[in-house]
């Protein structure tokens, strides 16, 4: 994820091009109204159902800068796990700022923006200093005091190619262990990662793809087995550093948005184990590409209204588990191949396949029924014509009757 720059002051810029004898004042667009993504997954919908109250979300990253206008008061103290004094609210990167934002921004600040859990907190626990890259132990490190902080779902937007480290594979363990659920983006193809990266692709893990605008796959997001669900990641508008706002392009983005919704889920069904919670944002995702799960979507497009809304069935264990696969390996899909989600109970609409079945049977009655109206019309028509025929024949006989003939038989 690249956070652009700060964004301009359009207005002014705007009015100096325009000027002129009779010019009027230039308005930006309103931010809120370019967070497409919030649109397409229906987050006001999902708002009168849940707003993440009451959960906590750890955002294991750069760190948040905690003085940002739309997270501000959102959140808590935090940690740091790579051997510095201090907390986690400072980020020199203003990648975790933007993370936190996307997942619980709360539009405070003029011309703000909304996150996903506006009234989730935000477990900051910075893994690195400034913009270099954080090693698996700090990561891991990280991740346990997470979970030790009360965090019940941690973001990772973070993490590298290759096999999970052992400290990585145990820190997951952990926190899955102690019911959090754990989220993580897939990987960038601009960063050369052509697999879905660790701590991703660790067994028990929600592993995030990106799509673009519309529901298409974004070509910037690896894909893979691992893969689990799909939500946004081209062009993510949230808060940045400096109490500025960019773009976002990158899976983490769409693990953000995908931790949001464990937050929405786990406020409105607070009893639900971080199993089901699993289970419950896998069976609503909205099935895209190929039937079933697959290597780019997972199981399916996230859907949060659907994930708060739907009949689901209760799990005894997370779905993601394969107890039988080596850590951090592809095996998990063995299992996972086979599970349908397609037969449990509301998936919040019908899939995309099922809409094309369903248009080309709606196309197909609607011919039949021109066809059968047009045969119709024509059949009454030729009947009235041989109607008119016959009355003309018997006119042409009683003209003949009446002038005192009889009418003429073929010879």
């Amino acid at each position: 994820m690249n956070v652009g720059a700060l964004r301009p002051v359009a207005a002014g810029l705007l009015a100096v091009l325009l000027t002129g004898a009779a010019a009027q004042p230039a308005v930006a667009a309103p931010q809120r109204a370019e967070q497409w993504y919030l649109d397409e997954l229906r987050i006001d919908q999902a708002h009168k159902l849940s707003t993440g109250r009451g959960v906590t979300v750890a955002v294991v990253d750069s760190g948040v800068d905690a003085t940002h206008p739309d997270i501000r008061g959102q959140v808590l103290p935090g940690g740091r796990s790579y051997g510095a004094s201090g907390d986690g609210r400072a980020d020199e990167d203003g990648h975790g700022t933007h993370m936190a934002g996307i997942i619980a921004a709360t539009n405070a600040a003029t011309d703000g923006v909304d996150g996903i859990a506006p009234d989730a907190k935000i477990l900051p626990i910075k893994i690195k200093k400034g913009k270099g890259p954080a090693s698996d132990q700090a990561q891991a490190q990280g991740i346990r005091m997470a979970a030790d902080g009360g965090a019940t779902v941690i973001n990772l937007s973070v993490g590298g190619p290759g096999a999970a480290s052992p400290e990585e594979e145990q820190a997951i363990a952990y926190a899955l262990e102690r019911d959090v659920v754990v989220v993580a983006s897939a990987g960038n193809t601009a960063k050369g990662e052509s697999a879905v990266i660790s701590p991703a692709n660790i067994p028990g893990v929600l592993a995030v793809t990106g799509t673009t605008r519309g529901g298409a796959f974004w070509s910037g997001s690896v894909r893979g087995p691992e893969a689990v669900v799909a939500a946004p990641g081209d062009g993510i508008l949230n808060i940045g550093p400096a109490h500025g706002y960019g773009w976002g392009d990158g899976t983490s983005d769409s693990a953000a948005i995908v931790s949001g919704v464990a937050a929405l889920v786990r406020s409105k069904y607070p009893d639900l184990d971080a199993a089901n919670v699993i289970n419950r944002i896998i069976r609503t995702a909205r099935d895209a590409g190929p039937s079933g799960r697959d290597t780019q979507y997972g199981f399916g497009r996230i859907d949060p209204v659907a994930a708060l809304t739907a009949d689901v069935p209760t799990v005894s264990e997370n779905p993601l588990l394969d107890r039988a696969a080596p850590a951090g390996g592809t095996a998990q899909a063995a299992e996972d191949d086979t599970f349908d989600v397609t037969k449990y109970g509301d998936q919040g609409g019908p899939t995309d396949q099922q809409v094309v079945v369903i248009a080309a049977g709606i196309g197909l009655v609607l011919v039949i029924l021109l066809a059968l109206v047009i045969f119709l019309i024509w059949n009454r028509r030729r009947r009235s014509r041989e109607a008119d025929a016959r009355a003309g024949a018997r006119d042409e006989l009683l003209d003949e009757v009446s002038a005192g003939g009889h009418p003429q038989q073929p010879r």
